[in-house]
């Protein structure tokens, strides 16, 4: 499913201002898969593959458990 939506995703991000914060569910919006499983492989894929996006930067789980990312 990555892969599937690596472009995309790499489109979403080019669009956010510098300094953003997001999270990958929020980004892809409609596109986020429906259940836990794939929607967490997705997750851990896009965390897994985060140096083919330049300029964004890991800034950790919130008390909800959901990972959030920075635009640099």
């Amino acid at each position: 499913m990555f892969e599937e939506l690596r472009e995309t995703i790499a489109q979403r991000i080019a669009e956010l201002e510098a300094g953003c914060l997001f999270n990958i569910r929020d980004l892809l919006g409609d596109e986020w898969p429906d259940g836990q499983g794939p929607a967490r492989q997705l997750g851990k894929d896009f965390r897994a593959n985060l140096r083919a996006f330049p300029g964004v930067i890991d800034e950790g789980r919130d008390g909800e458990n959901l990972r959030w990312y920075r635009k640099a």
